[in-house]
């Protein structure tokens, strides 16, 4: 049996939706816990990976500085007095009670307005040197998709946001060669479908392991219910037998009255 058969076996065996992956039907219950859960486990990678994209957007003002020292201002107007602001200040949100209630929008936002500065310095940079901030749109996206810990619905929503945002603004906006926008926007849809499958199959995998054990969980309540209750079997039954002896020795007792 092939990978997709196996997929669809799993998301009618776990009651998934098959395009959100929450759980449906019966285990619908199971959605809210799995939610909390799966936030609990992602915070400390949230925070690796957000802490990480603050350092490696701030560091790349060094290559605004070696390739266009003329724009330096206006580039570092969006990256460090735009961007990397609201990064820092989503980094001390994470350490708030509630923001695991909201992390999975807060990560979403985090991917659009990281790709949002990137194609801002895009388009203030001169048209020659414009495209070279390209590996930029395609390093959000790999984040996205493998560092934040983002659920598919969410993964996906982001990402098609800043690859819709890029065939936009490359088109409309950015003086840059036809066909080079049309290869660069290719490279960026199958460079998204890639992601959104990888997304799918590691949200699908962390479902499956939840399912299996609150099943586990499920089987040894059960063990254990079927252990009590043997036990107080067995501790009635040895009641009834020391009962039933205490008995027999009065019963000899008396006999042993009665011959004297």
């Amino acid at each position: 049996m092939n990978q997709p058969e196996n997929e669809d076996s799993d998301i009618l065996k776990l009651g998934l939706n098959p395009m959100t992956l929450a759980f449906q039907g019966e285990g619908s219950e199971l959605e809210a816990h799995f939610l909390a859960e799966y936030a609990t486990k992602s915070l400390n990678q949230f925070r690796f990976a957000l802490f990480a994209a603050l350092i490696i957007y701030s560091l790349f003002g060094i290559l605004d500085v070696a390739l266009i020292p003329d724009f330096k201002n206006k580039f570092w107007t969006v990256r460090y007095l735009m961007v990397t602001p609201v990064l820092f200040g989503l980094l001390i949100l994470s350490f708030l009670s509630f923001f695991k209630r909201i992390m999975q929008f807060v990560s979403a936002f985090l991917v659009i307005i990281t790709a949002q500065g990137v194609l801002a310095v895009m388009w203030l940079a001169p048209p020659d040197l414009s495209n070279y901030y390209f590996p930029g749109i395609t390093l959000v996206l790999i984040m996205n998709y493998g560092f934040f810990k983002e659920r598919f619905i969410w993964a996906s929503f982001s990402g098609l946001a800043v690859v819709s945002s890029y065939i936009i603004f490359s088109f409309s906006v950015f003086d840059i060669p036809f066909l080079l926008n049309v290869v660069n926007s290719f490279f960026l849809v199958f460079l998204n479908i890639i992601g959104m499958y990888i997304a799918y199959n590691m949200e699908l995998n962390s479902r499956k392991e939840y399912h299996s054990k609150q099943l586990l969980q499920i089987e040894r309540s059960k063990l254990k219910t079927l252990s009590a209750r043997m036990e107080a079997k067995v501790k009635d039954k040895s009641a009834q037998i020391g009962n039933l002896n205490k008995e027999i020795q009065k019963e000899m007792e008396n006999l042993s009255k009665k011959k004297e």
